[in-house]
This record gives structure tokens, sequence and C-alpha cells, in this order.
């Protein structure tokens, strides 16, 4: 991806930069939280299991943050990672799709303490609607399009069945929503300035699956 530096020049910053990026600011959210004031890249690092080295040149794409051998101050630092990563201001988001998945992301206080407040949940479930989560009340999915215009709404998640998933987005888009978090196990077509971002429940699990087979494996071959 690329972002413009403070001298208006354009340069590229890994993907795998931009989703560390959200790990250091809710790390060091606990740590402001906890009362620390300072923290050094190792302590930092070691914290998110990852290198020193990595975290440095993760922060050297825009400006390092502090000088060599000093600690990062973490009352500056979460601000000016907030404002990198876009949450300074709050991004409202909606959530299509009031299965169980659906009310347990709703149900995440956290996404307000990030920088997302939920404004709406919507889904065409008629025992669903009118109930409200967190205050928030269910929607009829025929209202979404222009809830979305009304508020400003930005970015949606999608939780819905796999065979409306692909029309859903397509209405999310079209009333202007320009970011998707897509939950459903498939692939959704969307133009090109639309981001998705999708996230593969089962694959998470079958990765853990093949992990913990390799410990038991290798335990085997120790006992052997």
């Amino acid at each position: 991806m690329r972002v413009v530096n403070t001298k208006g020049k354009k340069f590229r910053v890994p993907d795998a930069t931009i989703l560390r990026l959200p790990l250091y600011l809710d790390k060091l959210i606990l740590l402001q939280q906890a009362g620390v004031k300072e923290v050094s890249s190792r302590q930092l690092a070691t914290s998110l299991d990852i290198k020193a080295s990595q975290l440095r040149h993760d922060f050297h794409y825009f400006g390092g943050f502090s000088k060599p051998g000093r600690p990062y101050q973490v009352d500056k630092l979460v601000p000016a990672l907030e404002e990198i990563i876009g949450v300074d201001v709050p991004v409202p988001m909606i959530i299509v799709g009031a299965g169980h998945l659906g009310q347990g992301l709703a149900n995440y206080r956290n996404f307000e303490r990030l920088g997302f407040p939920l404004r709406g949940i919507f889904d065409v479930d008629p025992k669903l609607v009118g109930l409200e989560i967190r205050g928030v009340p269910i929607r009829p999915l025929s209202e979404m399009t222009a809830f979305v215009k009304e508020h400003g709404i930005k970015v949606g998640v999608l939780t819905v069945p796999v065979n409306v998933a692909q029309d859903v987005a397509n209405q999310m888009v079209a009333a202007g929503v320009v970011g998707i978090w897509n939950f459903t196990p498939t692939d959704i077509r969307t133009p090109p300035q639309v981001i998705v971002r999708n996230e593969r429940l089962a694959v998470g699990l079958m990765c853990l699956s093949f992990k913990t087979k390799r410990i038991g494996q290798t335990e085997e071959l120790r006992g052997d």
C-alpha cells in the first residue's frame, strides 16, 4: 500500500507492516491503561513475540517515533499510531447479519475503544428485527441503504449466509461503504476502490489443528 509522508512523497508500506500496526496500538493502549509511561522497542516487541529489529523497521516507515537508544513515550505513540491507522477520528460501522456470529461481534465492546462505534445492525429475519444489542436496534435489511447514506457509514461487517453474501455486499457498496469486513466463507467481488478484509474462522482452526498435530508428532519422536 502506498502512503504519503510529511514531505508529500509517496512510498510503499508492506502489507505485513500494516497488519502489525493494530497489534502495536492494541498493546500500547493496554500499557497506557496500566499507567506505563515508557516502553523500549525490545519490551514492546517481546510482548508481541516479534523481533525488536522488525518493530523498529516497521516504525521507521513513519518516522521512528523516538531517538536511537531511547524508549518510546507511550502517551505520544498511541495517538500517533491512531492517526496513522485512521482511528483518531471514530469510524462508525454497521453489521449485516444478526445471527450468532453477528450478535457476538455486536456485543464486543472493544470496537468502540479502538475507534469503531457500532451504529446499526441489519437482518431479514422478522424475529430478530426490533431487538436491541447494547442499545443498537436490529433493523430490516431494506433500511440499510438509506441508513448508510444518512449516517455516512464507510465500514460494513458481513456475517450473512454464503448464498446472499455477494448481493448484500453489492448493496453495501452502492450505499457508500468502502470497507467490508467479510466473515462469510466465500470471496466477494467489489470495485477496486472498495477494500475487503476476509476472515476465515475455519482456516484459523485448521492452522491450529495442523500445529497441534505436529507438536504431538514431535513429542512421539522424542519418546522414541
